[in-house]
């Protein structure tokens, strides 16, 4: 999934060549978002069509898609495809509209207006209707009442599908002529009213002598393997069919030199089925034809010229009644580990959803499972044993989730058997690298399942023997995957807060999920430095400091904190505290002039904390009264007391916002940003609201890891996607976490940086985010906490941003596809955005000569590709390919335009470094080196302070060469955010 949806609307129907809507409720992608995070869409070059894609499936992952050159899609499924759409520079992408010409579905909304005579027949296969192409005001009705529609949302390229349909009533020669003749002429009228329109036709091969010139491409179906719709089979084409179709695409290419599709159809539960799409695309590409092979009713991801690394993760759970998805089990514990390994994961609640019933293969890194105890879903094992023989792996922790039985135990190469309860178990063996990774494992007798391995030779991961002699087996990997059942996951004992892992889960959830070790986007590191950003929620804007003269805080802080460090800092207010018709109207004068003062600083980014700051938005949305508002911030309401005043959501969001534009801030700043209020838990539909008016959002978490709650439980997720809508989460968490709810020590906000050391090393899970309240700058102890956490960050070589950069990494890091090309290369789009990819340890040495690739720098496990581009490919390097002999190994700002010259022994490397205040680099690999920026020299740097050389982990860098550090000063104008064009001159 990628942004986010809109729900609602009505549902499409079906293209030819799928069944049924699989879904009752539509959900449709809202692209539109994208305008924000990436700028203005821009028509996509004329570049070559290498690769396709077909998916006619409602929630068309359109992440994933972006892999391709072109994917067609029902339209009825997307919103705003323009902003979808990507220039050659970034991967070619865009998607086109689904549109039948020869035939119509009676499900669609247009059905019943079609002109009279319009009809001429049926095609039972798919129990659709034929047209009639010459049917008085077909041409006119298809164009103002099909295509108008679709152009005004947006849509400038389309499949136009069942172009040959006329043959099932048209007999004679005449009669097609006449038919091909109408056709010819609606597609002339198509392009003369959008000359811009791209047109994919199905076929159609009759038409190509009059309509070539207005044609994108050409498709066919079934050159190698097909599938026969009334029949539901898939087999292969007879010679004599495949021979006259190849001699039709020939001339296609050869004659009017257009692109050439193939979509060949496998059975996605046959045996081998992956392996055959695979060797079928290789066939058809051996013509010079692009191929696309998949299902039959084209709901699953396939093959192209180029194949997709699935990076998404199907995770199943329950949900009950009362909670949230942000609390849940699988969330908390797995959620990182899952973005660590570089994958994004969907939620799907079995016993309120269902499941799927659609492929998964090629789609789906794999499949976790995290179910309570006694949970019993008959239907789950069979699902399993289905994904299981279509080769995606499944990860099981906790619970099986059904009822064992032998035949279900059989499905999974367990064992199940039936014995006393015992009356005593002891752990036998246990996988030393996997087992006891926080805590000892501990048998529980009340969690017990009787299962073991079938194979007796199997390895297990930990295995149990009770007192008549029978084995279990609560933890192993398997052939399919693994499981990890309680309390051999994570385990909470009285004396231990907060729960622990018994499984390391990353190395078991890679080895479960069979992951490859390639290079994975990263959201915690620019330009090689750890990310390092700061944001204040607006709490407590109007409190007085216990200062000489008590000030208000926000003039403490601006004094002793942002004035002092300069750091990029995003801040944001509540309209509530601030405004004349607020909670402090007498106030409202000096605190309104003091917040337009704050915000006239440079390195200050505007956000809003919401007009009312609702402390549960679930209670405050739907008249509730279910959270505990005791239990943070000290609130005494679930929201501010408000005079006259209701809650409204639009008001929450859009209207404060539009009180920080439109009230607050100076010419050129523009607040786009909201903060999550009170317990950070929103609701899809809040969280939807911050997309569908155009913002940024960001808060909750929670991740509370210091030296006395040393577990990774404790570490957050990047985000949490709910029913589409991303939330994503702050990194770190704020002063209350440290103050005991700011009633004290108040000097207890310094154990933020264990926070940030601890989720920096060994394992970098997180940036680094100074955050905290106003009233932090209430008191000395808070203030002085907050200059140690500063001092603290201002000697780490990190690359410091604004809070909107980092959501929008974390955006493109949830749009990202990886895509492996026929050379065994792999293809990374990533966004406008990302800019990271971590090499784990164990991964082949990758070409880094190629373009896109800025250099290598080393970190605390892993290595970060400085990568320069949207789309970057990688191939292994081969053995006769030396890697660049001068690479930058750092930058403290976002490197791009990148070029690297070499002539002899001189290399020169040219590339823009937009930073936020003062920046530097370093480039490794050469004798001698000199720097320029702007058209200036620059000074080398010698404070190795600054630089990631002084880290205890930089001995990973291998290199033997000198390393030379620059660093280039900035004004600070606008957001202090500058873009520098560096030249760098070496000698090897």
């Amino acid at each position: 999934m990628s942004l986010g949806f809109e729900q609602g609307g009505a549902q499409a129907a079906q293209p030819r060549r799928q069944r049924r809507i699989v879904a009752t409720r539509l959900a449709i992608w809202l692209s539109a978002f994208l305008c924000l995070v990436c700028g203005p869409a821009s028509a996509a070059a004329n570049a070559p069509l290498t690769s396709v894609a077909f998916y006619y499936g409602p929630q068309p992952p359109l992440a994933d898609l972006q892999a391709f050159d072109a994917a067609v899609v029902e339209p009825e499924y997307v919103s705003n495809p323009a902003a979808r759409t990507r220039a050659a520079a970034d991967g070619t992408h865009e998607l086109f509209a689904y549109v039948a010409l020869g035939e119509v579905q009676p499900s669609r909304p247009y059905y019943k207006q079609l002109p009279a005579g319009a009809l001429r027949g049926d095609n039972a296969a798919w129990g659709s209707r034929v047209i009639d192409q010459a049917a008085p005001g077909w041409r006119d009705f298809f164009l103002d009442t099909i295509i108008a529609p679709l152009w005004q949302q947006g849509w400038r390229a389309f499949f136009l599908d069942t172009l040959d349909s006329y043959q099932l009533f048209a007999r004679t020669d005449a009669e097609r002529a006449v038919q091909t003749e109408a056709m010819v002429e609606i597609l002339r009228e198509f392009k003369r009213r959008y000359p811009d329109a791209k047109l994919m036709l199905n076929r159609g091969f009759e038409l190509l002598p009059q309509v070539a010139p207005l044609t994108y491409a050409v498709a066919a179906e079934s050159l190698y393997r097909g599938y026969d719709a009334g029949r539901r089979s898939y087999g292969p084409v007879p010679q004599a069919d495949r021979q006259w179709l190849l001699e039709q695409m020939e001339n296609v290419r050869d004659r009017y030199h257009l692109p050439v599709i193939s979509i060949d159809y496998v059975d996605p539960q046959q045996p081998g089925a992956r392996d055959l799409a695979r060797d079928t695309a290789r066939k058809i590409a051996s013509h010079g034809f692009v191929p696309w092979v998949a299902d039959g009713a084209l709901m699953s991801i396939g093959v192209s010229s180029v194949e997709l690394v699935p990076r998404n993760v199907l995770v199943l759970l329950d949900v009950a009644a009362g909670e949230d998805l942000h609390t849940s089990e699988v969330q908390r514990f797995l959620g990182i580990h899952l973005n660590h390994l570089g994958l994004r994961y969907e939620f799907r609640e079995v016993g309120r959803q269902g499941l799927p019933t659609e492929p998964l293969a090629g789609r789906y890194a794999g499949v976790v499972t995290w179910f309570r105890n006694g949970i019993d879903h008959p239907r789950l094992g069979p699902w399993i044993n289905a994904r299981i023989k279509e080769g995606v792996p499944v990860a099981i922790f906790n619970a099986f989730g059904f009822q064992m039985t032998r035949i279900t135990a059989g499905m999974l190469g367990l064992t199940n058997f039936s014995a006393p309860a015992p009356d005593s178990l002891t752990i036998i063996e246990a996988d030393s690298q996997l087992m006891g990774f926080e805590t000892k494992p501990r048998v529980d007798r009340t969690q017990l399942e009787s299962v073991r391995l079938s194979d007796p030779k199997a390895p297990t991961l930990l295995r149990m023997k009770d007192n008549r002699n029978n084995l279990y087996d609560a933890a192993a990997l398997t052939p399919w995957g693994g499981f990890a059942l309680g309390p051999f996951a994570t385990t909470t004992l009285p004396v231990l807060d907060p729960p622990r892992w018994v499984l390391e889960p990353l190395t078991f959830l890679k080895r479960a999920l069979r992951l490859p070790d390639i290079p994975v986007p990263d959201v915690t590191t620019e330009g090689g430095r750890r990310i390092m950003m700061s944001h204040l929620d607006g709490d407590g804007f109007p409190s007085k400091a216990e200062y000489p003269g008590s000030p208000f805080a926000v003039e403490i802080l601006q004094r002793e904190i942002w004035d002092r460090y300069k750091f990029p800092v995003t801040v944001s207010v509540v309209e509530g505290e601030l405004s004349p018709q607020g909670v402090y109207p007498e106030l409202s004068a000096q605190t309104t002039a003091l917040a337009r003062k704050m915000y006239t600083l440079p390195y200050i980014e505007p956000a809003s904390h919401s007009f009312s700051h609702p402390f549960s938005w679930a209670d405050a949305m739907h008249g509730t009264n279910r959270a505990d508002i005791t239990q943070m911030d000290g609130d005494a309401s679930h929201t501010l007391e408000i005079p006259h005043y209701k809650f409204d959501l639009k008001r929450e969001i859009k209207g404060s916002m539009d009180y920080i534009n439109n009230t607050l801030l100076p010419p050129g700043k523009k607040a786009e940003i909201f903060l999550w209020t009170g317990n950070c838990v929103p609701p899809p539909e809040a969280i939807a609201q911050t997309y569908l008016d155009g913002f940024l959002n960001m808060n909750g978490g929670d991740t509370m890891i210091t030296n006395s709650r040393k577990s990774w439980t404790d570490i957050a997720a990047q985000g949490v996607r709910k029913e589409g809508w991303y939330q994503v989460f702050a990194p770190n968490q704020d002063e209350n976490v440290y103050t005991g709810n700011w009633t004290g020590p108040f000097y207890g906000f310094q154990r933020a940086i264990e926070s940030y050391e601890l989720t920096g090393e060994p394992v970098r899970f997180k940036a680094v985010d100074i955050y905290y309240h106003f009233y932090a700058g209430t008191k000395p102890a808070s203030v002085a906490a907050l200059h140690r956490i500063h001092r603290w960050a201002q000697a780490q070589p990190f690359t410091r941003l604004y809070v909107s950069q980092y959501i929008r990494k974390v955006i493109d890091f949830e749009n990202t596809s990886i895509a492996r090309a026929a050379d065994g290369s792999l293809v990374y789009r990533t966004g406008p955005n990302l800019r990271t990819l971590r090499v784990p340890d164990g991964a082949v040495e990758f070409d880094l000569n190629g373009a896109g690739v800025a250099g290598s720098a080393p970190g605390p496990q892993d290595r970060y590709l400085i990568t320069t581009a949207s789309e970057v490919r990688l191939a292994p390097r081969a053995a006769a390919t030396p890697q660049p002999s001068v690479q930058l190994l750092e930058a403290s700002g976002r490197v791009g335009d990148f070029s690297r010259s070499v002539d002899g022994n001189r290399v020169e490397l040219r590339f823009s470094l937009t930073a936020n205040g003062a920046a530097n680099f370093s480039v490794a690999g050469a004798r001698q080196c000199s720097a320029s920026a702007d058209g200036a020299a620059l000074p080398r740097n010698t404070d190795r302070n600054s630089s990631i050389v002084n880290q205890s982990w930089f001995g990973n860098f291998t290199g033997k060469s000198a390393i030379h550090q620059y660093e280039l000063g900035t004004a600070n104008t606008k957001l202090a955010t500058t873009r520098h064009l560096v030249l760098v001159q070496c000698t090897l």
